[in-house]
């Protein structure tokens, strides 16, 4: 087992997650308490705020105590001898250069809820945000257009929405100049993909270039499945669209997520031959790398605290435990999947 000790996690110097209300130098969820770094309105000010200080130096001392080893895929990867590709070697030489390089890089757009699906493991309702929440999201937007467009090196959209039903994220895709962003060189798209058609790509066509990785968000291997945990969603179209994307030749990393639950954790195994199956049919020369994400259920809101027990097959405690176990045994196998379900 790789020791946590001996590594830095580069997250938290170069990456932040902007929310309406709150901000973040790594997935919330993977993070404790004092984890909030948002003191003001201002995305930079925040980022080397006191408080975004001390919580890097939880990951320079080797302690990792805002870290939570049990939803981080990263930290659960160092306990299954897999160093993630975002860690280095902890030393004074890194140390020193971590220090120097800290900069908003990478910046993860989640001040949006907008998306054309009402997932339950994700909201209660659809949302699309209009009014004075949208005029929050513009504000942001042009935030980042006037103060960090010359920093940014990195793009994440979206965290917390769909970026290509999101009204305004879908208008800053289409129009971003390139120009104005001279160290722009990795756009990452997460999303559902109902809505990533061939017609709406060619609207992209002057980025094409800097869209070199995406996440597809599934959570089931069947229509049948898909029609209760991916709530709006069309399972021919969502297919129909992922035999297109897996043939774009700009993007180098696809990821396909499956949250996991007592409504698909049997389908494991069956998720990641649907996405190896796409591949061999429509795209089977791809020097891509692809892999499965199999992610906890976290708990958002969206469910009873007695419906939320009941859906974390994952945990010891629940009483279909070991029927899980067989079916994350089916997995254990499989090279190209980053998981969390410490087992």
């Amino acid at each position: 087992m790789l020791r946590k000790e001996d590594y830095i996690c580069t997250t938290p110097f170069v990456y932040t997650e902007v929310f309406d209300d709150q901000q973040f130098l790594c997935c919330g969820n993977w993070l404790y308490k004092d984890k909030d770094i948002k003191q003001s309105e201002n995305i930079k000010d925040n980022f080397y705020s006191d408080k975004a200080e001390y919580i890097r130096s939880t990951i320079l001392d080797g302690s990792y105590s805002l870290c939570s080893e049990t939803h981080c895929p990263k930290l659960a990867g160092l306990k299954n001898n897999i160093k993630p590709i975002d860690f280095i070697e902890k030393t004074k030489e890194n140390i020193k250069k971590i220090k120097e390089e800290t900069r908003v890089s990478m910046v993860n757009f989640c001040f949006d809820r907008s998306c054309n699906l009402a997932c339950p493991s994700c909201r209660v309702e659809f949302i699309n945000v209009h009014g004075k929440e949208r005029e929050s999201v513009e504000e942001k937007m042009n935030q980042l257009n006037d103060e960090l467009s010359t920093e940014i090196e990195r793009m994440y959209l979206s965290g917390t929405a769909d970026p290509f039903f999101s009204n305004s994220y879908r208008k800053y895709l289409t129009n971003l100049n390139p120009e104005k962003y001279p160290n722009l060189h990795h756009i990452h798209i997460h999303t559902n993909a109902n809505l990533w058609t061939k017609q709406f790509w060619s609207k992209l066509h002057k980025i094409h270039h800097l869209i070199k990785s995406c996440e597809v968000s599934i959570d089931a291997s069947c229509k049948e499945t898909y029609d209760i945990v991916r709530k709006g969603g069309d399972w021919d179209k969502l297919i129909e669209n992922l035999s297109f994307i897996v043939t774009l030749p700009n993007i180098k990393d696809f990821h396909f997520s499956m949250v996991v639950s007592d409504d698909n954790y049997t389908e494991m195994l069956d998720f990641y031959y649907l996405i190896k199956g796409l591949f061999d049919k429509n795209a089977p020369t791809s020097k891509a790398y692809w892999d499965v994400f199999y992610n906890k259920l976290t708990d958002w809101g969206t469910f009873s605290s007695e419906e939320f027990k009941n859906k974390c097959i994952f945990d010891p405690n629940h009483d279909s435990y070991q029927d899980f176990l067989l079916e994350f045994d089916k997995i254990k196998h499989i090279k190209n999947k980053t998981t969390n379900l410490v087992c």
